[in-house]
């Protein structure tokens, strides 16, 4: 098979045949050849045959169009066999035998038209034979002539020339004697061909060793120009890796900031350098808030942009003297090289801050992103490198207790809050898995006749280090950790057995309220946790309140509200904590699920002031009322707030005045003397 892609016409094909040497590709010329001059001319004999035979002889239609038909499809053959790709030997076979049927058709055909000199195509074909590389065309046409003779001479009808079995002997012996003279020309001259081709590849041979040695002669002149190019490409290509690695160890991949140790480089320098010339600098760590809720609900690779964005608008606002790199995650680091007044670096950095809060777009949200700051000085705040970090980090987490978004300078007192918080989320991890938390109910009581409603589960710890520990200091602390959902579920499962065994034991139709974190709420399993309380305990659902807080609204209102109506399907009660304190907005209040609202304790305490102005809680009951919710009031300590509170219609009452938080055994004990008045 010939992979050789070239123009197919005759003197291209001569022009390769002349110039190989391969006795392989010699045949596979040869035959193209053949094929390239057979399908013209067979396609001209079709149109010659009805020309000749039909017009100037009168030959019958049908015969003719067949004939000429035969004449078709016999040079589209040899077209088709020429462009096929098939392997030499079975090319030059089919070749041989499309020539043969051509042969025999042309004999059987038109002998009686034009007699024996339908042999000279044979003779033809066989002189062609002899100018093959290989014989096997000799053959098939020898063997056509032969059987094409006995049946010109037996059994073609009488009717046309008529030659006696003596001229077929006659004939015979005379092509036995061409076809022998011709293989004898034929391997004479293969023969010679192959002391040629010897010849050839002795001369060949002798070449190649001449331009071996020609190669040798200009081959250490070219060996050490491409090995001096190498070595020059070598040493470029170690120049960039050492680049390279240099990038890798001192930037960052991400931002291509300068990373934590080149930060930490140039701080020993710095410290040095200080040190003999009595200067001082400062550091400033910048942590992005929020980005955490980014990453998580963006994906990580809007997160990287958005890293990406970050570091660029801080490095086109930074001072040119300045050093800023990235320390890892969303953190930054900031070294002011410049000696610059403590109130200059504060306003330098508050308009890094102003610049860098921004709002992010999504098709599906909007997010606040904004900074926390933490900054110390050197010496004051650390003699070495990482204790001036580890200052600037401390005053950074100060930064995001204080609401975020701020800048906090390093005050001494700040480590103690640190290893105190780190004291204290040890213990309350401790406290969780020693199960050292309890519960107090406080009683709710109906405000005109002061029968009990109910009652409000309140968590507490008692600490063996501690002691007894305020929930306000420890829940923002377990929501931070991520033990809220446990120690949530917890108190809703003890709460509502507790009550399961009040509610058989007393028959008093009373609710508990238990409080829920915002936490606890963006659970996406918070519903079915409820649905599997409820069962668990075999609780009346109308008989459980749950409270949530303001808070809970600031994020996701909508899914919020999804969330609360799925409750409010259970046929739990929903309501609302410390209501007027938050985040109260009328647009989405009316859309709520909810059966109470829980007037805070701060409004409470001002209806002891005479000022009446501002007591407006009255207002807000009648808002509650007009919102069908059932108002609860608590931190009621005196006479005074009471008689208000009935003045203005307030449904329920809870505080000290009534009762303070108790255990279950006084709480059964109240239950006793129900209803008390």
């Amino acid at each position: 098979m010939n992979n050789i892609k070239f123009k197919r016409t005759i003197p291209v094909v001569f022009d390769l045949l002349n110039a190989e040497d391969d006795p392989a590709q010699i045949l596979y010329y040869q035959n193209l050849i053949t094929c390239m001059w057979a399908s013209p001319l067979l396609f001209l004999g079709a149109l010659a045959n009805i020309i000749v035979v039909y017009f100037f002889w009168d030959g019958n239609l049908f015969e003719v169009l067949l004939n000429s038909g035969i004449f078709l499809l016999l040079g589209l053959s040899f077209e088709f066999i020429s462009r096929k790709e098939l392997a030499i030997n079975l090319f030059d076979h089919l070749v041989s035998l499309t020539q043969s049927i051509t042969l025999a058709f042309i004999v059987v055909q038109y002998y009686q038209i034009i007699g024996p000199a339908v042999w000279s195509v044979s003779f033809v074909m066989i002189i062609l034979s002899l100018m093959r590389l290989k014989i096997t065309m000799l053959y098939y046409i020898a063997i056509t002539t032969f059987v094409c003779g006995l049946y010109v001479t037996f059994l073609l009808p009488v009717d046309g020339f008529l030659f006696s079995p003596v001229y077929f002997l006659i004939q015979n012996l005379l092509f036995c004697f061409i076809f022998c003279l011709a293989s004898a020309t034929f391997y004479l001259n293969l023969n010679r061909y192959d002391k040629a081709v010897v010849r050839l590849n002795a001369v060949t041979s002798q070449k190649e060793k001449i331009a071996r040695l020609y190669k040798k002669l200009i081959l250490t002149k070219k060996t050490l120009t491409v090995q001096n190019q190498e070595l020059q490409a070598f040493n470029e290509e170690i120049r960039k890796n050492e680049e390279r690695l240099h990038f890798l160890a001192y930037y960052d991949g991400l931002t291509e900031l300068p990373n934590r140790k080149m930060i930490l480089e140039r701080l020993h320098l710095l410290v040095n350098l200080s040190e003999n010339e009595k200067a001082s600098f400062f550091i400033v760590f910048i942590d992005l808030d929020n980005f955490k809720k980014i990453n998580d609900t963006m994906g990580h690779l809007y997160g990287d942009d958005y890293l990406r964005y970050t570091a660029k608008r801080l490095k086109e606002l930074v001072h040119e003297d300045d050093l800023l790199g990235r320390l890892g995650g969303d953190e930054f680091a900031l070294i002011i090289q410049r000696n610059i007044k403590e109130d200059a670096a504060y306003n330098y950095v508050e308009s890094l801050r102003n610049e860098l809060c921004d709002k992010i777009k999504t098709s599906c949200s909007e997010f606040k992103v904004s900074a926390s700051f933490g900054i110390s000085v050197f010496p004051q705040d650390g003699k070495d490198p990482i204790e001036l970090l580890n200052s600037a980090d401390t005053s950074m987490y100060k930064a995001k207790e204080l609401g975020r978004n701020n800048i906090q300078f390093f005050r001494p007192d700040m480590k103690e809050e640190i290893l105190n918080k780190i004291q204290m989320e040890s213990l309350l991890l401790k406290a969780y898995e020693n199960k050292e938390f309890f519960i107090e109910y406080q009683p709710q009581f109906n405000a005109e006749d002061h029968r009990i409603r109910g009652f409000e589960a309140l968590i507490r710890w008692d600490s063996p280090h501690y002691g007894r520990v305020a929930p306000m200091n420890f829940i923002p602390l377990a929501e931070e950790m991520g033990l809220i959902i446990g120690i949530g579920h917890w108190v809703l499962l003890t709460a509502c057995h507790k009550f399961k065994e009040l509610d058989m034991r007393f028959d008093q139709n009373l609710c508990v309220s238990v409080n829920v974190s915002a936490v606890q709420m963006r659970d996406k399993n918070f519903v079915d946790t409820v649905k599997n309380v409820l069962s668990e305990t075999s609780m009346d659902p109308r008989q459980l309140e749950l409270e949530i807080t303001e808070s809970l609204f600031i994020d996701n209102i909508e899914e919020t509200i999804d969330m609360l109506n799925e409750i409010k399907a259970l046929n739990v009660r929903i309501s609302l904590d410390d209501f007027g304190t938050g985040f109260s907005s009328l647009s989405y209040l009316r859309r709520l699920p909810i059966d109470t609202l829980k007037i805070d304790k701060s409004f409470i305490d001002d209806l002891s002031d005479q000022d009446s102005s501002i007591r407006i809680v009255g207002d807000i009951i009648s808002l509650g009322h007009n919102l069908d919710a059932h108002i609860v009031a608590e931190g009621i300590e005196n006479s005074t707030q009471l008689d208000y509170l009935k003045a203005n219609n307030c449904d329920c009452i809870q505080g000290f005045m009534f009762g303070k938080p108790m255990s279950v055994k006084d709480m059964e004990a109240l239950l006793q003397k129900n209803p008390l008045k």
